[in-house]
């Protein structure tokens, strides 16, 4: 799992294990929308979730929450489909219950200012809202509910998927909705860019040919607020040939690095990740001895460090100001102290547009055209290094440039702060 010259850095018990199926080499390699959006959140997390099958950590209560409505919605329409109406009430007490049954004390509320009963109180009032919203239930007839859907992207690939809700309006007109719990409101650009649901209609259009006219719907359920979109056919196309490319880019990697991000409060494999396992691990230290670990007494000696700098640096600055400006109303160009002195050097200090300013390519035509590009230009390491790493560069032109070409491995330290 690692590339030559890395170090695998997954916790023990994983390293070493072979990936998980639906790895290169099988019959046919099934993805999802959501495998892939792992990936693109944080490659590790991908790895540990999918690859390597790594046991999960305890459950946030947002993604408990959201399972007992969509249970409980889940039970509203299949009552529905029997031709039995349930009363707002029935609807309610079947999503407490289940709430109540499932609990586990194990489940991890993230948000400090909030305890389990919020988020309880907050997917009843979703529940009901729907309910009040959408009674009798009679916009439609639900084809499936939770229903499986197969997309296929080549002889090799395929997408599967889950829709919450399938509905067939009329003749040629099928509605696929989707239920949401999330504190956030998604923006009409937003829908009309969505991967997940588009998939969804590429599927029911090749399950169901007379679904000619197929309307994608969000349930913001904490809003009781619709989000609709369509697609074209063209549309449609388009996306599976660039699902495809997404899942080729996949299978192709053989690292998977961290991204940490504000997600990273939610993910269950904190605990076996590489940029937070040791958190975990010191906290199970006793309270005493935790200063005293090498690795914890190294880095809160190296943040103090930073913050000394930090202070000195801002105090510096303020004397060079001071002192400048001392200099420049009495017309001096030293300045004197009980134990030295202080040149003040004046000068034009000149700057040009960075790498991400349009101007900078009109300044390096200008260069080239005046015959100063030579004498000016200067490689980025960073920028050629990437360039290695990511293929833009040939083996043909990697081989020419392998000579100059010095390898090292590199270190940074970031002072963070909780």
């Amino acid at each position: 799992m690692t590339g030559l010259g890395q170090v695998d850095v997954r916790p023990p018990e994983y390293r070493g294990r072979r990936p998980a199926t639906g790895w290169k080499g099988s019959a046919v390699s099934t993805f999802s929308h959501s495998r892939i959006s792992a990936f693109e959140s944080c490659p590790k997390k991908y790895e540990f979730c999918y690859l390597l099958k790594a046991p999960r950590g305890p459950e946030g209560v947002e993604s408990f929450m959201g399972s007992r409505v969509h249970e409980a919605l889940e039970w509203l329409y299949e009552q529905v489909r029997l031709c039995r109406l349930p009363d707002e009430e029935d609807v309610i007490e079947r999503y407490v219950a289940a709430w109540d049954e499932k609990w586990d004390d194990a489940i991890r509320v993230t948000r400090s200012e909030r305890c389990a009963d919020d988020y309880r109180a907050i997917g009843e009032k979703a529940v009901r809202d729907y309910y009040r919203r959408y009674h009798p239930f009679d916009q439609g007839v639900s084809v499936g509910l939770e229903m499986r859907i197969n997309v296929k992207l080549d002889d090799s690939h395929e997408i599967v998927g889950y829709i919450d809700r399938l509905t067939k309006v009329s003749d040629g007109v099928w509605e696929i909705h989707d239920y949401k719990t999330s504190n956030s409101l998604m923006t009409q650009q937003q829908a009309d860019a969505d991967r997940q649901l588009a998939l969804y209609a590429l599927g029911v259009r090749e399950v169901y040919p007379d679904a000619c006219d197929v309307t994608l719907i969000w349930h913001y359920l904490a809003f009781d607020h619709e989000v609709r979109s369509t697609r074209t056919l063209e549309q449609l196309e388009q996306l599976r040939a660039e699902v495809l490319g997404s899942v080729l880019h996949i299978e192709a990697q053989s690292t998977f690095p961290t991204h940490t991000s504000t997600l990273c409060d939610w993910c269950e494999y904190q605990t076996a990740c590489p940029a937070w396992r040791h958190k975990f691990e010191a906290e199970t230290l006793p309270e005493g001895e935790r200063p005293a670990q090498d690795a914890v007494a190294l880095v809160d000696e190296y943040l103090a460090v930073s913050d000394e700098l930090a202070r000195l640096k801002t105090r510096q600055d303020g004397l060079r100001e001071a002192i400048a400006a001392f200099a420049n109303d009495e017309g001096l160009d030293r300045v004197f102290g009980t134990s030295g002195s202080l040149k003040v050097f004046r000068f034009p200090q000149l700057s040009l547009p960075d790498a991400k300013d349009p101007r900078r390519a009109e300044l390096e035509a200008v260069l080239r055209e005046i015959g100063l590009w030579d004498r000016f230009a200067c490689l980025s390491t960073y920028a050629f290094s990437r360039a290695m790493q990511d293929g833009a560069v040939s083996p043909e032109q990697a081989a020419r440039l392998e000579p100059y070409i010095t390898r090292s491995d590199g270190l940074k330290l970031y002072p963070g702060r909780r």
